[in-house]
């Protein structure tokens, strides 16, 4: 064992140590209803009531009662081939992205990793060379302080010992905010505004990428990263989310 390998075990076992005592002197409450939740950061009760996507769509990630690939999908395929995702957008999957994002919340977001990771083991899906997490703009990563996608993926990267390509990918101009616009403006909003920075022959070296993001939507954000991925030669696109939030209406 040499001094690097020894050092690290050193540090583990420590922190290990500071959390317990942490957690005795400072019990846990659970960031959803306040009750004590002991070591974790939800209680049992919350943890098992998380909304969970069940059966769902193998490409877009929407229920579907038996699994396999709904009917629109059969007719017409979005633009990645195939998805995960962990939780329903819906409370309180939607208070810790909130919280996350806007609050900056780590805690919920290792929460939210936590979960996606745990979909992905469950998954059947073949397994990508790489991650890359959607882009923020320079200016709202500048006001946020972080971009939510890099943090799941720095999780997710190591939980499946794969590389993260931060900035293989960014917003080459400042666009509106989605939330709030239909399908159809978002796709104008964003139209042109994603692009590839690695050289292509560095990317076209992982035929196979992890699109990663907090929200699925519509979709239509994921869908102008996938053009650009495309357009670089990346050959096969699978979207990982840590919550699908139901179509519109």
């Amino acid at each position: 064992m040499n001094r690097l390998q020894t050092r690290h075990e050193v540090r583990q076992k420590a922190a290990g140590w500071i959390n317990s005592t942490l957690d005795f002197w400072l019990p846990r409450h659970c960031l959803l209803c306040g009750l004590p939740s002991g070591q974790a950061n939800l209680c049992q009760p919350c943890h098992k009531d998380l909304p969970r996507c069940g059966p769902a769509c193998e490409v877009c990630a929407l229920p579907l009662e038996e699994g396999g690939v709904c009917g629109q999908c059969l007719n017409r395929s979005p633009a990645w081939d195939r998805a995960v995702a962990a939780l329903a957008y819906r409370f309180p999957a939607d208070y810790l992205v909130c919280h996350f994002k806007f609050s900056r919340s780590l805690v919920c977001g290792d929460l939210l990793a936590q979960e996606l990771i745990a979909a992905i083991e469950k998954s059947e899906a073949p397994r990508p060379q790489a991650i890359m997490p959607v882009p923020l703009h320079s200016t709202r990563l500048l006001r946020r302080s972080f971009n939510q996608a890099e943090l799941l993926a720095d999780s997710v990267g190591k939980a499946f010992d794969l590389p993260v390509l931060r900035s293989a990918m960014r917003r080459r101009r400042k666009t509106r905010a989605q939330s709030g616009l239909d399908a159809a403006a978002r796709q104008k909003n964003l139209r042109g505004a994603i692009e590839v920075t690695r050289k292509i022959k560095d990317i076209q070296k992982v035929r196979h990428v992890a699109l990663l993001d907090d929200v699925c939507t519509t979709g239509v954000t994921l869908a102008a990263c996938c053009a650009a991925l495309r357009r670089a030669g990346v050959e096969q696109v699978t979207v990982w989310v840590a919550c699908r939030a139901p179509p519109p209406g």
